[in-house]
């Protein structure tokens, strides 16, 4: 038996999810094939790709009116070939930005559907869980508030824990890696992870680097190390630090060792604010982009968090800075407090500790392909079906 599984993901961290998934499916599994939308990593780790949609995601085009046309070519070109090749299962990951509809026409089909990394575990509860609950068969949930909300919802669920646990490097202490970062171990360091669009980085960092820009006037010896993920032009953000003339700042792309080297972080909303907290290094998030977009995801999600932290947590410990609230003074005047106030960067890490409890221990990859391949009909460890 070669057991085909489509796998359809709508972002980049879901590219980033799916691929350590592929990879492991592959080595617990050779004979199955692994095909659908993703991105770059998805592809490395031997996902045949009907599309890859990296860049519009990075530019922000799905959340815009042409976006739309674009999502509608793309199910119809994984439909035909969900019809062609017959899958026996459709593994969906992330936020369903085609929506449910691939969902639905996979039910029609009589093809499982197994939901990795659901609306749930972002605390989203606002969606139509008659429909939801129709079109999936399964949830392989990543936190506890994701298992809850599912089981509350009344699906089939079964906790595999967050594949960051697995995914993220907290091996590389602070001191290692200042000296390979070729910082000195005294003196406070700020990381700044800006997103992985970027849409969210000209919207973004020009306003942190002004933030961070007048702190270092009071605290000269601060430095700033930008870690910009794979999806970002490094032609792009040189560009924003040309126009921020301010020193102490560096570019850098191992966003484990920069995290390491902090004192505290600025980051994205999403899961680069799950990273730092994961590694102990206090944060705030900023998020800003145009409003046609925020707009898009306001109607998503209407909870009072918007940082991924936060909704795991489901209270407020991560400080937020959205859209119109995205003020340098304000930035700056909570960023020294958590660099330099001993007591609140103490506090802030003591209500990050239940993180652990709620994202389960590491082996999350491999317990949640080992449903992906129980489902699948190829649930042995030597790849028997």
């Amino acid at each position: 038996m070669n057991p085909r599984i489509l796998m359809i993901g709508g972002d980049n961290t879901s590219d980033r999810f799916g691929a350590a998934l592929a990879s492991k499916i592959h080595e617990l599994c050779p004979q199955a094939t692994v095909y659908g939308v993703g991105g770059p990593l998805m592809n490395d780790a031997g996902v045949r790709l009907l599309s890859d949609i990296s860049e519009i995601v990075s530019l922000g085009v799905l959340q815009s009116m042409r976006g739309s046309t674009v999502i509608k070519r793309l199910i119809a070109r994984v439909v035909e070939t969900m019809d062609q090749e017959e899958p026996a299962l459709v593994l969906q990951i992330g936020l369903p930005v085609f929506g449910l509809k691939i969902l639905e026409i996979a039910r029609t089909r009589g093809i499982p559907v197994l939901y990795y990394y659901t609306p749930f575990s972002r605390g989203l509860t606002h969606a139509d869980l008659r429909k939801f609950c129709g079109v999936v068969t399964k949830v392989a949930a990543i936190s506890r508030t994701e298992e809850a909300l599912c089981r509350d919802a009344g699906l089939d669920v079964e906790f595999v824990g967050h594949p960051l646990m697995d995914l993220a490097d907290r091996s590389v202490t602070p001191s290692q890696a200042r000296e390979k970062l070729g910082i000195a171990a005294e003196g406070r360091v700020a990381a700044v992870l800006p997103g992985a669009r970027e849409v969210e980085v000209k919207n973004v960092l020009p306003a942190v680097l002004k933030a961070l820009c007048q702190l270092t006037k009071d605290h000269p010896e601060l430095q700033i190390i930008i870690s910009a993920a794979a999806t970002i032009r490094t032609t792009l953000v040189e560009k924003i630090l040309q126009n921020a003339h301010c020193s102490n700042v560096r570019l850098e792309r191992d966003t484990y060792c920069v995290l390491s080297a902090a004192d505290a972080a600025i980051t994205s909303i999403g899961t680069a604010s799950l990273e730092a907290s994961l590694l102990g290094v206090p944060s705030l998030a900023v998020y800003r982009v145009p409003h046609t977009t925020y707009f898009a995801e306001k109607v998503l999600d209407r909870k009072p968090y918007m940082t991924i932290t936060n909704k795991i947590l489901r209270k407020d410990v991560i400080p937020e800075f959205i859209q119109g609230h995205v003020n340098h003074a304000k930035i700056a005047a909570a960023m020294e407090e958590l660099l330099y106030n001993d007591a609140a960067r103490r506090g802030m890490l003591e209500a990050l500790a239940p993180l652990e409890r709620e994202l389960g221990a590491p082996g999350s990859v491999e317990r949640a392909v080992g449903v992906v391949l129980e489902m699948a009909g190829c649930d042995g460890s030597d790849g028997t079906a």
